[in-house]
């Protein structure tokens, strides 16, 4: 599966706060990329929704509309999960010079996101006031699970930090001439970098074994129009003594 969609994001790179100004930039280019295990994140919704779904066919089937209602406030709220957690993109705004590679990343989250998760408790707590007019017998035990969702989601929602929190933006720097390892995969539309990774002092005092290599990496993702560009710049800036090997990055649990 690639990784980025068809759709053109503007160039925004006009509009970053670069670290380098300064030095003239080769290219430029922006994309939105799923940049995470859609399995490993969606795992929870993806087991709960089918069975949720399941229980609520059971009830209708028995006669328990009421009850069966309640039960598809969780598909619906499942579906909406995988959709959040899994598929959620990240907006990459690149910039090369002949030094160095620039990247602002944050999470691309449109703002009714945030909306929904204020305004869904409420749809909540109709429903459930409608299952128990027309189901007066039905336990309040029932009800609880749901309900205790609802209450979640409007402390999620009504948090002012909570949207600053998950669009958190990220600024990284890195030199050509420090690449270690070069990895194209253009099944998913990205090359992999990796550099050495300079550990704050603080941190190697706590390590098991401080003298050991560590290094750290970036995904320069690329739409299929931004391929041949992107893959020749990278060509171009590798060391002499890195070569760029072309093979598949796996994903934790999606391949």
């Amino acid at each position: 599966m690639r990784r980025t969609g068809l759709r053109k994001t503007p160039d925004l790179s006009e509009t970053m706060e670069w670290q380098y100004p300064d030095e003239p930039k080769i290219i430029t280019w922006t994309v939105k990329a799923i940049d995470r295990s859609i399995l490993a994140h969606g795992l929870g919704p993806i087991v709960v929704g089918p069975l949720t779904l399941l229980g609520a066919l059971l009830l209708y089937r028995m006669g328990n509309s009421g009850l069966a209602g309640v039960f598809m406030i969780g598909v619906f709220f499942s579906g909406f999960m995988v959709v959040k957690l899994g598929m959620e993109k990240t907006v990459f705004v690149y910039r090369a010079t002949e030094e160095r590679l620039e990247i602002c990343q944050w999470q691309d989250i449109p703002d009714l996101v945030f909306t929904f998760l204020k305004v869904f408790p409420f749809i909540i707590v109709g429903i459930i006031l409608m299952a128990l007019i027309s189901n007066p017998a039905l336990s309040l035990a029932a009800l609880a699970g749901p309900a205790l969702v609802g209450i979640l989601l409007a402390s999620v929602g009504g948090d002012s930090n909570y949207k600053a929190i998950y669009k958190s933006f990220k600024h990284s720097v890195y030199r050509w001439d420090e690449v270690l390892e070069a990895t194209l995969d253009t099944h998913h539309g990205l090359i992999a970098l990796t550099w050495p990774w300079e550990i704050p002092p603080e941190w190697l005092a706590q390590m098991e074994d401080p003298e050991e290599n560590h290094t750290q990496g970036a995904y320069l993702y690329f739409r299929k129009d931004q391929q041949s560009q992107v893959i020749e710049l990278i060509r171009k800036k590798l060391p002499p003594n890195v070569e760029m090997k072309e093979e598949r990055i796996t994903y934790d649990f999606s391949g």
